[in-house]
């Protein structure tokens, strides 16, 4: 807009503009287009326009830190009604005093600026009545500068309240607030207003401020100095990107003594870090000889309860065998006392057959009946006794067994079942392995209880185990187990 106005006037105007909007946020271009203002102030016939191109040229240079340079310009101005009347004029006046007024130690100096700084505040109420916020300000200023310090605040919260709109987005208003509770002793009242005015100086993009480098040092005064150096380390940014030269005064006072605070902080920070992860390896290397130490120990542990488990298995295993012997035992016990039994009986009865019989020999010889006696002792009972002999062993075993032969013949194929024939409980098969099931295994043996050849006891002992699928051990093992 700027490049491109229709005329002099027009661009006069929007390097005002543009100049207002510098102001705040870049001095060296605020001063350019200040002096644009001054050159062409020349080609418009307006009396007050280079009076007003140059209150923006003082200005500049003001915030820039040229205040010599500044007071020159404004005392080239000439004093015409314009500028006797312009609050702005003798604001710059009464600005520029009062940098001046801090910059020098001489008491002589002090004591010529200090009326001439009360008589511009002064003229700058009364030129500025249409403006309240600033009358505000100026008189709290003016009675602060008396020792009149409440009313100052008093004046200030009672405008707070009227003028809420205006006070909103005044960053002016919220930092002499501030100033004035710290001049109180208010420490956490003067925190607040310096806060509001930060955010509202931030909000605004306005980087000639003054309430962030003052908040920064109440915090570092509370011993907050982290946050105190990231808002002071922001405020010299700004001051930086602005050129506010007149604003790097306050920043340099500051930022040292913050940055020094906050550089021991970070150094006891990382000392107490370093300490910290020292204190933390040594005990990650503790945990881990425990672990260590743990992990050998369930080590240990684990092969003692394999070594337990396994002892058990065995002592199960034994005790399985134990319980199988005892209860061979027991059946052996059983099948002794039966057999015993039986024997005693079969016994009794030959001994009483034979008394019988040699009573009746003896008779016939007394009689001389020789050849009675001679017929008699020819005939043989052989056969008869042996089958006696077999019929009571089958019995006898089949009341110990009652379910051998079911249990047999489930070891053999379908179809091929040994059933027991005529009068006999057991078949010859049936038998031989009714003496195993007893025990006798060897076929000798079993050839001589039977009156067998041993080749007819391995015979029918190979006949039968072909009728099995079963291995001719694991067979052996379950006749033993019927």
């Amino acid at each position: 807009m700027f490049e491109n106005a229709p005329n002099q006037e027009a661009r006069f105007d929007i390097a005002h503009t543009l100049f207002l909007n510098y102001r705040k946020y870049r001095l060296d271009s605020a001063l350019y287009y200040a002096r644009q203002r001054v050159h062409i102030a020349a080609d418009i016939p307006s009396p007050d326009s280079l009076s007003s191109a140059r209150l923006d040229e003082s200005d500049a240079l003001k915030c820039l830190g040229r205040l010599h340079d500044a007071l020159a310009v404004l005392n080239r101005i000439p004093h015409t009604p314009y500028i006797n009347s312009n609050a702005h004029y003798y604001y710059l006046y009464h600005s520029i005093l009062l940098s001046l007024s801090k910059m020098t130690t001489d008491a002589d100096e002090m004591a010529y600026y200090k009326p001439l700084l009360m008589s511009y505040r002064d003229t700058v109420n009364m030129v500025n009545g249409d403006d309240p916020l600033t009358v505000c300000v100026n008189t709290c200023e003016i009675e602060k500068s008396q020792g009149h310090i409440q009313q100052a605040l008093d004046g200030l919260l009672q405008f707070g309240k009227a003028h809420r709109d205006m006070v909103d987005n005044s960053a002016v208003y919220w930092f002499v607030l501030g100033d004035t509770y710290r001049d109180m002793g208010d420490t956490q009242g003067a925190k607040y207003c310096y806060t509001m005015s930060s955010i509202i100086d931030k909000r605004n993009c306005n980087k000639t401020y003054t309430s962030l480098q003052s908040l920064a040092w109440m915090l570092y005064n509370e011993g907050d100095t982290e946050r105190a150096y990231r808002y002071i380390t922001c405020s010299l940014n700004d001051v930086m990107a602005s050129n506010a030269r007149s604003r790097l005064s306050l920043v340099g006072e500051y930022l040292p003594i913050i940055t020094t605070a906050y550089e021991q902080k970070q150094h006891s920070s990382a000392t107490r870090r370093n300490i910290l992860i020292a204190v933390s390896l040594l005990a990650a290397i503790i945990l881990g000889v425990l672990l260590w130490i743990i992990y050998q120990r369930n080590k240990h542990l684990a092969m003692m309860h394999n070594e337990l488990a396994a002892n058990n298995d065995k002592l199960q295993s034994l005790n399985n065998r134990l319980e199988e012997l005892n209860h061979e035992l027991v059946e052996s016990n059983m099948i002794k006392e039966e057999y015993i039994g039986q024997l005693f009986n079969l016994c009794s009865s030959y001994i009483n057959e034979s008394e019988k019989n040699r009573i009746r020999i003896l008779g016939k010889l007394k009689s001389g009946k020789s050849k009675e006696v001679q017929q008699q002792l020819d005939e043989s009972t052989m056969k008869k006794d042996l089958s006696q002999l077999f019929y009571n062993f089958d019995m006898i075993f089949l009341e110990l067994f009652p379910d051998f032969i079911d249990n047999f013949n489930s070891l053999l194929r379908p179809g091929e079942r040994i059933e027991a024939k005529g009068d006999n409980l057991l078949s010859p098969e049936l038998r031989i392995y009714a003496l195993v099931r007893l025990g006798i295994n060897d076929s000798v043996k079993i050839a001589s209880f039977l009156h067998y050849s041993p080749q007819t006891v391995y015979n029918y002992r190979m006949k039968t185990r072909n009728r099995s699928d079963l291995p001719k051990e694991e067979f052996i093992s379950r006749v033993r187990h019927l």
